[in-house]
């Protein structure tokens, strides 16, 4: 007859040996008579360790000769358990699998066992413990406190049959060794050497163990009170803990709970009324069977990966789709090497012996990449050790302390550019612990892979910023430092302001040295290509015109314009109220070679050749690509916040940008009777101004903005400027592709027409910051005569002119506007053009021997290595083309 149970194998490893079992996962009950133990020398080298660990494993699967359908691991810390990392040194035990990736080894070496690497999970010995105990004795609801006893102290919180790590009632992480306790730490007042000590004090001599203690106790009244001073000590430490945590029974395992004869008295009389307590029957047989549950709990669970409507970009072009409209996957076809998909042909172009950095931004699945890529080599009979660098991180407190000053406080949104580097969150001692494994192929792998000290294969795996973000939204990414913050929009500013700016520099450091690229976007797939093809890719694109990719987010105040008219769009959405059509930080560009896609981060090119992109403006913005374009759409929406942003001196020194966010509003299209918001009525007081927006806050009632606030028609082509400390909003009805200089969360919202954001939460007001930053002098008839540009015509021809759209003394970029029937020829004269179709249905740009289409609404780049473009009329009527470059005399003066 047919076995149809589900069964598991629980390992728990010791300092001496691997003891394993398997567990019928229908009944949730260990099979003892599979239970063995496995002697290990844990003082070996990584690669006899883990070869041991393997042998173990298959011999325990082979003897039980049925299906297991996933593994649980109980080990000790410590220990990365989500990732399976071990962070063991310095204990004289499993040292050189310090950094050691055990999920990666065993799933490499177990693919005709196990379907995924998802079957397989860690657990902290004491949790795996107090788990198994809450099963074995049938506590799966309420709360259970456990304690290991033996060379020191382990605990774990059960609630409702789950390991509780985090909780009010509990201590971090739910350990309890190091909580104060009578002037010193719990552990050094019950452990092994609180025992060898205080016998020592008490009798003269040595002992080697516990054990001979407790046998003395049983006719020493002198030995036996040495338990009872245990039993006091500990019942004081766990009465404590239940005041808090409260739990109905308290379970007791390890090896000194096989003497709990000899200080339970002592230990009970703590309580005024004693929990239900449970002593052991086997610690190693609980945590086998804990580790197991943990893994069935965690396989349970949904795992979202990514919390967005938007979809992944393709990784091939859809050439059905070619000349449509709108693209909102553009990539620039390269003319030299290759884009190659998968990890399996990446793998063959990988040295098979001495070393691979596998570097990377934050937010890139590493375990899933690092699955399979370690599956690929195991099937080539790779022998190889990964090594997780999240192990060498400093301390999460140390990390904090060093990044405090620049997190803003509690400023919900605002911090300042932290300006270290990559290796400031790395520890030079724990990096100097990882030991290579002889004999094997060392591969290191996460963000500062190259910051090893190892010399060997570079491959950098780079995730666009907007999956990062879905990411995050999902609790898929940790800060450097391997920090979970729960409130995603307090990581975003941890991200803004700390982590993506020293990687981006250490990205910048290395790509002149990436020997492979890889696109991490596809979930369980990539594409790559080399670090040469990237580089010559991008060299190509800095004379040749090309489009961003562009990304879309809904918003409390957005709209349908986009949404009707980009036909690639998720149509899932309640609104789009961003397109970020090139905003330099968050855009990637796409590369291509026979419609395979591949995408890098913006600042890639930049860091490629700053001066071909930017060329005269390079000497002032350095790599920083300076403009921005970006969509605000409210037709069919709301308001914007009534809002400003901040002075050049205050942004330099509260944020520590160089240069502030001026914008512009070009009007591309708007609903008749939409009206943009801009500077304040004759008269208006900052004073009364702030008195009104703090008296509407506090008092949760709605104020009438154009009481101090002026108000103009808004029709296409319009442009309104608005220069830092410009009070200003856009009304409903409009898309408005914003046209500015590139910081771009820089914004004080005063006034938000009381709603909510789309998670149900208050968006963030920053009054004082706003007020403190308004200009005055913006009101009354300056504001018509000196903030709405002012359209001439520079140029023209028989079927073509060019209008120049005067922006505002403060704004260090200018516009224009391309107007033609057939076709014009522009230079670039010596300045990067950022531009977009805001007028027509196609046209197409030429370059230096090669042609682009541009369809209606899309943004595009000329660099200015590209010298001259022409722009050629592809639909009926004329079109127009808007564009906006750095003032020629900011390139010769600066900021």
């Amino acid at each position: 007859m047919q076995d149809k149970n589900t069964y598991y194998l629980g390992i728990d490893i010791g300092g001496s040996h691997f003891a394993m079992g398997v567990v019928n996962a229908d009944t949730m009950s260990l099979l003892t008579e599979t239970v063995n133990r496995f002697p290990v020398d844990s003082r070996l080298s990584a690669l006899p360790v883990l070869r041991q660990l393997i042998s173990s494993i298959r011999q325990t699967i082979e003897n039980f000769q049925k299906p297991i359908r996933g593994i649980g691991v109980s080990v000790p810390g410590p220990f990365d358990y989500g990732q399976g990392v071990s962070h063991i040194r310095g204990l004289n035990k499993f040292d050189s699998l310090y950094g050691v990736n055990l999920k990666l080894f065993l799933w490499a070496h177990l693919q005709d066992t196990l379907e995924s690497i998802e079957q397989i999970a860690f657990l902290n010995d004491a949790d795996s413990f107090v788990l198994g105990e809450t099963y074995s004795n049938n506590l799966h609801t309420g709360k259970v406190l456990g304690v290991t006893l033996g060379t020191g102290i382990g605990s774990g919180f059960v609630v409702d049959g789950e390991v509780v790590t985090i909780d009010d009632n509990i201590p971090h992480e739910g350990n309890i060794y190091n909580l104060p306790f009578k002037g010193k730490r719990v552990e050094d007042w019950i452990s092994t050497q609180w025992f060898l000590d205080t016998y020592f004090k008490v009798f003269g001599t040595s002992v080697d163990n516990v054990k001979q203690i407790a046998d003395q106790a049983e006719t020493s009244l002198k030995a036996k009170d040495i338990f009872e001073q245990y039993g006091r000590h500990l019942g004081e430490v766990m009465n404590s803990l239940s005041d808090s945590f409260k739990p109905e029974a308290i379970v007791i395992g390890g090896s000194i709970s096989k003497s709990y004869h000899l200080f339970n008295n002592a230990f009970e009389a703590c309580f005024a009324i004693p929990p239900s307590i449970r002593i052991t029957k086997g610690t190693a047989n609980a945590a086998i069977l804990g580790a197991v549950i943990h893994l069935t709990i965690k396989q349970n669970k949904l795992n979202t990966k990514r919390k967005t409507e938007q979809y992944v970009m393709p990784m091939r072009a859809d050439e059905s789709k070619k000349g449509e409209g709108y693209t909102v996957y553009p990539s620039f076809e390269i003319a030299t090497g290759t884009v190659s998909m998968g990890v399996e042909n990446l793998v063959d172009e990988l040295p098979k012996e001495g070393c691979i950095l596998i570097d990377g931004y934050m937010g890139a699945y590493w375990e899933d990449f690092m699955g399979q890529l370690t599956a690929a080599l195991q099937k080539r009979n790779v022998e190889h050790v990964t090594y997780d660098m999240a192990s060498a991180y400093k301390d999460v407190e140390r990390i904090e302390k060093m990044i405090e000053p620049f997190l803003g406080g509690d400023d919900p949104v605002f911090g300042k550019l932290y300006p270290g580097n990559l290796e400031d969150f790395f520890d030079a001692d724990k990096v100097k612990s990882i030991q290579c494994s002889e004999g094997a192929l060392n591969i290191f792998y996460g963000p500062g892979a190259a910051l090893s000290g190892q010399n060997g294969t570079i491959v950098y795996i780079d995730i666009p910023k907007n999956e990062v973000q879905f990411r995050s939204r999902a609790g898929q990414v940790a800060n450097l430092g391997n920090v979970m913050v729960e409130d995603k929009k307090q990581q975003y500013k941890r991200m803004y302001f700390i982590d993506w700016q020293v990687l981006n520099k250490h990205k910048q450091q290395l790509l002149k040295n990436i020997d492979f690229i890889v696109d991490g976007q596809f979930g369980n797939n990539i594409t790559w290509c080399t670090g040469d093809t990237l580089r010559e890719g991008l060299q190509e694109m800095t004379s040749h015109a090309f489009r961003p990719r562009p990304w879309f987010s809904p918003g409390i105040w957005g709209g349908d314009w986009m949404k009707e008219r980009f036909g690639e769009l998720a149509q899932d959405v309640p609104n789009y109220a961003w397109s970020f059509e090139l905003i330099a930080p968050e855009n990637g560009i796409v590369i291509s070679k026979n419609g395979v896609r591949l995408e890098v981060s913006f600042d890639f090119l930049m860091f490629q050749d700053n001066q071909g992109i930017l060329g005269e403006a390079a000497s002032v913005f350095g790599t920083e690509f300076p403009i921005r374009f970006d969509y605000l759409d409210t037709v069919n929406g709301q308001n914007l916040s009534v809002q400003c942003h901040p002075t050049v001196p205050y942004m330099r020194e509260n944020f520590g940008h160089n240069f502030t966010q001026d914008e512009t509003y070009y009007i591309l299209d708007a609903e008749p009777g939409a009206k943009v918001y801009l500077g304040f009525n004759e008269g208006v007081k900052r004073e009364e101004f702030q008195n009104a927006l703090e008296q509407s806050h506090s008092e949760a009632k709605p104020m009438n903005v154009e009481d101090y606030v002026q108000t103009f028609e808004a029709n296409k082509h319009d442009l309104f400027l608005i220069p830092n400390g410009t009070v200003h909003c856009s009304g409903i009805g409009n898309l408005v592709l914003e046209i500015s200089s590139t910081p771009y969360i820089f914004t004080f919202k005063m006034y938000d027409w009381m709603r909510m954001d789309l998670d149900g939460k208050p968006r963030p007001l920053n009054i004082a910051r706003g007020v403190q930053n308004l200009n005055m002098e913006c009101q009354g008839d300056r504001v018509e005569a000196e903030y709405i540009s002012k359209p001439e015509v520079l140029q023209s021809g028989n079927d073509w002119k060019i209008i120049k759209l005067p922006t505002h003394p403060k704004h260090f970029y200018e516009i224009h506007r391309y107007e033609f029937d057939s076709e014009m020829t522009v230079s670039t004269n010596g300045q990067c053009h950022i531009l977009n179709l805001v007028e027509g249905t196609k046209i197409s740009v030429s370059a230096n021997g090669r042609s682009m289409d541009v369809h209606y609404a899309e943004t595009f780049v000329v660099p200015a290595a590209t010298g001259s473009y022409t722009i050629k009329n592809l639909g009926s009527g004329t079109a127009k083309v808007v564009e906006s470059n750095v003032k020629p005399e900011i390139s010769k003066t600066g900021l």
